[in-house]
């Protein structure tokens, strides 16, 4: 018997919720979604599509795979590992055993890359968010904000409570410091604020920059800054939501879409010149 995906908006809801219980969020939730087609919105489709509707037809519909993966995206996964894995220990009373990472990154690097992940390790080890309650660590999430639309999803990296307020913490890693998606902010603080209507909420970013020595350099290895939205943030975010989702519905029915995106700036680029 051909299986049955979910087909109204409660059905969607009540699927992701199950997958969220049974995967625990992380990397293997979306997969998971993806993998049993249930229909979802998410602000890394959102982004995709923005940027180049190939690439999110190559990611999102074909789910082609990068062959080499790109050196920054295993970098920055390697690294939002053992900070997950820090504020885990800290939210269960564990000591927290860098050594054993450090060994692990071995097996992926033995160059400047190796240094750049012992150097941000370093960095995320004397910044530590201190005096807070850890009540979420790759935090998934489903929303639903709008009866025309799937539910809307997402992982936030790290959940805090100290007294009355709520933070959310997003950690981003590259070369320099990037201005925070207007996008991701809205859906996060309209997340939080559903969840959480007692409580205060700030988000912030906590972008790690690559770094080869931490003892010569004239820009800080860390950035660590308090995200506020203008008071239409969240109209705006229902715009950008909605005329993505239309494209994305029409890239689906048609199975086909244009390149418009910066070539250089996208890790899809020699899969989708062979094309």
């Amino acid at each position: 018997m051909k299986k049955k995906y979910p087909q109204t908006l409660a059905e969607n809801l009540e699927a992701i919720q199950e997958i969220m219980e049974s995967t625990k969020g992380g990397d293997k939730f979306g997969q998971t979604l993806r993998k049993k087609k249930i229909p979802h919105l998410s602000f890394s489709q959102i982004a995709a599509v923005e940027f180049c509707h190939q690439r999110y037809y190559l990611d999102y519909i074909k789910a082609v795979k990068l062959d080499p993966i790109p050196n920054y995206f295993v970098k920055g996964k390697l690294l939002h590992q053992f900070i997950a894995s820090s504020y885990m220990k800290i939210a269960d009373n564990q000591k927290i055993n860098p050594a054993m990472y450090l060994r692990a990154i071995t097996r992926y690097y033995e160059d400047h890359h190796r240094v750049h992940l012992e150097n941000a390790v370093q960095v995320h080890l004397e910044n530590i968010w201190q005096e807070c309650e850890v009540i979420g660590v790759e935090e998934p999430f489903v929303v639903v904000i709008d009866e025309n639309l799937p539910p809307l999803v997402g992982v936030i990296d790290l959940l805090l409570k100290q007294d009355d307020k709520i933070t959310i913490v997003d950690h981003k890693t590259g070369n320099d410091f990037y201005s925070p998606n207007e996008l991701q902010v809205a859906i996060y603080l309209y997340y939080a604020q559903q969840k959480f209507p007692q409580y205060e909420v700030k988000i912030y970013y906590d972008q790690y920059r690559w770094v080869n020595n931490l003892g010569r350099i004239r820009k800080p290895p860390l950035l660590r800054s308090e995200v506020t939205l203008p008071l239409d943030s969240w109209h705006k975010a229902l715009v950008r939501i909605r005329d993505g989702y239309k494209i994305m519905k029409n890239i689906r029915e048609e199975d086909w879409a244009v390149r418009d995106g910066e070539c250089f700036r996208c890790p899809f680029r020699n899969e989708c010149w062979q094309q």
